[in-house]
């Protein structure tokens, strides 16, 4: 029986949350992270467990960035108009790259710092968006004044325009291919610490190779040609510990999770 991660109402937000931001971010962007392996896997993951995928309580998106285009450029770029859609929807900045929505759980109202200090921490959802792009441009933290997160492998999709297009209800997003997306969890999972990030990247990982609409035997022999330091760190970096936790959120044996997971080898 899979076991969700994460507290399933607060999941639940943050899918209803990525659909409102979804509708009002400029494009082109990628969903990257948790939501993006949601769509590549639960089809196939509810036929084979009669239930959803994991949830994430994370909205991971990134934009395009030219390194080398100007500083107005940088200034009316994507990202930028981005920045302003977020926190015009209530996000606030949360760190370098992160902004934050504090929910009440109760009635769905949205706190501000100071409202928030009247609630305990369990009646409070921390709905996050993490602002990525492909390329750091050189005036990145004069510009925007934060530390920017990049995630190189975006920058092929965007110049080669290799996304897939998902529909998640009445809205739409673009994601990596199966492939490019095992990829970014590959490179992430051995910078986790051992909590709940390490574990779900864990099943991300599996359930990618799995679950996709593309065969298993094309997605694997496409990272391990062309990233295969990644994939020799990312099955290090899946102790049988991680193994035993990721299969029992999953719902499955240690032993079927650690036959794919050994696929990257």
């Amino acid at each position: 029986m899979t076991v969700p991660l994460y507290d399933v109402q607060e999941t639940n937000i943050a899918m209803e949350a990525l659909g409102e931001i979804s509708s009002s971010l400029p494009e082109p962007f990628l969903l990257i992270g948790g939501w993006a392996v949601y769509l590549t896997v639960n089809e196939s993951f509810i036929k084979a467990h009669g239930t959803s995928y994991l949830g994430s309580r994370d909205i991971d998106v990134c934009f395009h960035i030219d390194p080398g285009q100007d500083i107005n450029a940088l200034r009316t770029s994507t990202f930028a108009r981005a920045l302003e859609v977020v926190k015009k929807e209530g996000y606030a900045p949360h760190g370098s790259y992160r902004f934050c929505k504090m929910i009440r759980k109760a009635d769905g109202t949205i706190l501000t710092e100071r409202t928030s200090k009247e609630f305990p921490l369990y009646e409070i959802t921390y709905l996050y968006i993490d602002m990525m792009v492909d390329n750091i441009h050189p005036q990145h933290k004069n510009i925007f004044k934060c530390d920017p997160l990049d995630e190189p492998i975006a920058a092929q999709i965007f110049m080669d325009g290799s996304y897939v297009k998902k529909t998640l209800g009445d809205f739409y997003v673009h994601i990596p291919s199966p492939a490019s997306l095992l990829a970014t969890k590959l490179r992430s999972i051995p910078q986790r610490q051992k909590d709940d990030k390490l574990w779900k990247d864990a099943c991300d990982i599996y359930s990618i190779i799995w679950h996709s609409s593309e065969r298993y035997s094309s997605i694997v022999k496409k990272v391990k040609q062309e990233y295969p330091d990644d994939c020799v760190k990312a099955r290090i970096a899946i102790t049988k510990d991680v193994a035993n936790r990721a299969a029992y959120h999953i719902g499955i044996e240690r032993d079927e999770f650690i036959g794919v997971i050994d696929l990257l080898e």
